[in-house]
């Protein structure tokens, strides 16, 4: 009994330890329970947060690729911008270089260039004129000087040439002096007003398209063509870069043709070599001038039209607009003119549809009765 007694108490005891063991047990497992709630508490709640941060960060890249084609829209108006900025300011250069009234040279200064022209004509006139000295006439004339006369009609007319061919210069050289200065005022005439000094037949189209350009246009667009157009046709069609060599040469072919219709008992080619040794530099210097001229009104004035005054053999007398040289003439006279020997200057401004006309320097002419008288 005792025996069974104490296995029934350790039976008793073991189970006691059990059912401790077991609500120990049990605690434990509740504790982890909690545990592993708290825990897929926590986990759910980081799954949350990271949904969240996940949609913050979707949220933030979609507002900075909204950032960067907002800055790559501002960026390429941006550069619009100053493209058609650079566009319009280029444009307005262009339009404020080509309708700019400002005139490089005043009319002051032009008339002072066309005074010192004329002088410059005259002292080369008379110092060729007074160079050479003259024979008796020859009965028969020799084909040069029958070609010599044949070019000096073109340039000085019928009256004047044969005044040259008849008369004897022996004692005085006034005629030769003055046909030297009318063929000279000839040539400068065309060299100031010449868009590239080629004939004036070559330069026609040029002259006619200008004519309708001034009609339609206002003078301040009209000058400025003309402007540039002078400027740039030297380059386009001139293909010889020396122009006032080969401008110098025509006239000395001139001068020299005049002087074998006058009778001088030279060949050609001896009177040439002698005007080139000893009056080329003269005549350089008129031309020049000259060449100096065509780029200051043609080129540097814009506001109105500036050109000299050249009247043509046969034009008949008018003391409004031009000086007898010789002070012979009445202000009634309506005689015909013999030849130009100085260059007048007149301006010209459009005003609306009308053009404004008004003679800066009287031309200077010379009447047959004028000369008549001094020769």
């Amino acid at each position: 009994i005792r025996t069974l007694q104490k296995s029934l108490s350790d039976v008793n005891a073991e189970v006691k330890n059990t059912k401790s063991l077991v609500s120990s047990l049990t605690r434990s497992s509740d504790v982890l329970k909690q545990r592993l709630t708290d825990a897929e508490h926590e986990l759910q709640q980081a799954r949350n947060q990271n949904q969240i941060l996940d949609q913050q960060m979707k949220a933030q890249a979609a507002a900075a690729k909204l950032a960067r084609d907002e800055a790559g829209r501002v960026s390429l108006a941006h550069e619009q911008t100053r493209a058609l900025l650079k566009t319009r300011t280029e444009e307005l250069r262009a339009a404020q270089v080509y309708l700019d009234r400002a005139d490089q040279s005043s009319g002051a200064d032009v008339i002072s260039m066309i005074d010192a022209l004329n002088s410059e004509i005259f002292q080369t006139a008379a110092t060729v004129a007074e160079a050479f000295k003259f024979g008796e006439k020859k009965v028969e004339e020799s084909s040069e000087a029958e070609v010599a006369y044949d070019h000096v009609i073109e340039i000085l007319g019928p009256r004047m040439t044969e005044l040259l061919k008849s008369t004897l210069h022996h004692d005085d050289q006034i005629l030769i002096q003055t046909a030297f200065q009318a063929a000279m005022c000839a040539y400068v005439d065309w060299i100031v007003t010449s868009w590239y000094f080629e004939g004036r037949e070559e330069e026609q189209m040029l002259s006619s398209l200008y004519a309708i350009i001034q009609e339609s246009e206002e003078q301040a667009v009209a000058g400025r063509w003309r402007a540039l157009t002078r400027r740039y046709a030297l380059q386009a069609f001139r293909e010889a870069p020396d122009s006032q060599r080969q401008l110098l040469s025509v006239v000395m072919e001139t001068l020299v043709n005049i002087l074998i219709s006058a009778g001088l008992e030279s060949a050609t080619s001896e009177v040439s070599e002698t005007m080139a040794a000893q009056f080329a530099e003269h005549a350089s210097t008129v031309v020049e001038h000259a060449m100096r001229l065509n780029r200051v009104i043609g080129q540097g004035i814009t506001s109105c039209e500036m050109m000299p005054l050249y009247l043509v053999p046969e034009t008949p007398f008018d003391a409004n607009v031009m000086e007898d040289a010789f002070g012979t003439a009445s202000k009634d006279s309506t005689e015909n003119i013999l030849c130009t020997t100085d260059l007048g200057l007149m301006r010209m401004e459009k005003k609306g549809e009308q053009w404004e006309k008004r003679v800066l320097v009287k031309p200077k002419i010379i009447l047959r009765s004028g000369m008549a008288d001094t020769i």
